[in-house]
């Protein structure tokens, strides 16, 4: 019996071991044990620093954020379907995220200001992944040695990585010193359309709906919305064409006029200058009417708004997300769009999502160095990324009445087979490269349009 016994345990460790020889590491991946540097705090930087310490914790993240305060142009952003998919990815950070957030009711998603969003998402990090993360205020990126794999920042420190991350928005230092470094590997197409914004805070208002989605018309501005804000008031995103560039809508010089303008936009009883193609794509949607409003107003934040700087609407292509095995784009760094179809951050988490995946080799085709992931990476991401700042121009089949009159029938065949742009985005199982080929005539169109109204852009 004891040889029987002897022979059954010889028997049951030999299995075990031939188990544990043919199982994959646990945990082991590319970046296990690497530093990872993230320039830029905003929400991509901080999703990917989750994502990726949720992966594998083995990892050592370095996050630096140039901003120490709230920018006063803030404005608010909607969490969308797609959106609180990715932030799903990572358990509790959709709630966490959303804590300090207003619902859009006539769209039935949250709106939160970008400063509570990161405030939120980097907590969220530092407390669930403060053993590998680290968040450094008031420090970005000064100079970059690719070759030698290290950055010196703003503070004087030199620190080494083994992967740098861009994550620092549309003006990216690091992107325009690739690009500088090799021009013919990324093919940046950087551009500026004919349009400035900016946002303005309202406190509570008596005759405005809470959760208010309601469109701004008046003749000094090109449009707008009304936003709700958290925990109450509400955020005036106005947009206009200026063709000398001033930093406020033509017309307003003081803060009498923009009091004027924006009591005469709030107003629903004239509804002249409602594009009717506008309202067919859904781009009209909001409240139910009211003849007249009373509006309240905050008098530190339109100073504020009156010397503030305008923002510019980008629409950044290029063709490669990496350099060599040692730096990714993320986000606006590597795409950026116009705000119509609320998509800019929800691209940003998909082609991060799909960063981390090929990192940690979730990907379905194999990698075995860090090259080859970040290669993947491109080769993924850009194919979204492309189609969706592609689709970010369906705003100008409603310029002029000979390209709305070319783009009717598109849209209205397109709806007809019950591919409605507005629904297909809104459609988490849809990517947007189906979407973009489905519409493919029409975004000709409306590329047409743009390249003979966009600006080039000038560091």
């Amino acid at each position: 019996m004891l040889k029987i016994a002897c022979c059954l345990l010889l028997l049951l460790l030999s299995l075990v071991h031939g188990l544990a020889s043919t199982s994959p590491s646990v945990g082991k991946t590319l970046v296990s044990g690497k530093k990872v540097v993230v320039v830029g705090g905003g929400p991509v930087g901080l999703y990917f620093a989750a994502l990726l310490s949720l992966k594998d914790p083995t990892v050592q993240i370095e996050i630096l954020e140039k901003r120490t305060g709230k920018s006063v142009n803030a404005f608010g952003m909607g969490v969308g379907h797609r959106m609180q998919n990715r932030l799903n990815d990572i358990p509790g950070l959709y709630e966490q995220a959303v804590e300090i957030s207003a619902t859009v009711q006539s769209l039935n998603i949250p709106l939160v200001d970008r400063g509570d969003l990161t405030r939120q998402m980097s907590s969220f990090v530092l407390d669930k992944f403060g053993t590998n993360c680290r968040l450094t205020y008031g420090e970005e990126c000064d100079s970059v040695d690719f070759e030698k794999k290290s950055i010196t920042t703003s503070s004087g420190r030199t620190i080494k990585y083994d992967l740098l991350l861009a994550a620092d928005g549309v003006n990216s230092e690091i992107r325009q010193k690739l690009v500088e470094k090799e021009p013919e590997t990324f093919q940046e197409q950087h551009f500026l359309e004919n349009a400035h914004w900016k946002a303005l805070s309202l406190p509570k208002q008596p005759d405005v709906e809470v959760g208010s989605f309601k469109p701004l018309r008046h003749p000094s501005i090109a449009g707008g919305r009304v936003l709700p804000k958290a925990p109450e008031g509400h955020i005036l995103l106005l947009f206009w064409r200026d063709e000398h560039g001033f930093d406020n809508p033509t017309g307003i010089d003081t803060t009498e006029d923009l009091k004027q303008m924006i009591t005469d936009a709030m107003q629903d009883k004239n509804t002249r200058g409602i594009n009717p193609l506008r309202k067919l794509l859904g781009f009209e949607q909001g409240d139910s009417r009211k003849s007249d409003r009373d509006v309240v107003f905050d008098e530190a934040a339109l100073e504020a708004f009156m010397s503030q700087r305008a923002g510019r609407s980008h629409h950044l292509k290029i063709n490669q997300y990496h350099y060599q095995d040692s730096v990714a784009l993320i986000g606006d760094s590597a795409h950026a769009m116009n705000s119509l179809l609320g998509q800019g951050c929800a691209t940003g988490l998909e082609s991060t999502r799909t960063l981390v995946k090929c990192l940690v080799g979730e990907e379905e085709t194999t990698t075995t160095t860090m090259e080859e992931a970040l290669s993947k990476y491109t080769q993924l991401a850009t194919k979204e990324a492309h189609a969706m700042t592609e689709l970010s121009l369906i705003n100008y089949a409603t310029k002029g009445p000979l390209t709305m009159l070319k783009a009717l029938p598109l849209i209205l065949l397109n709806m007809l087979r019950g591919r409605g742009l507005l629904k297909r985005i809104v459609d988490i199982s849809v990517p947007f490269s189906q979407i973009a080929k489905e519409n493919k005539r029409l975004l000709k169109l409306c590329r047409r349009r743009f390249e003979k109204e966009r600006r080039p852009f000038a560091n």
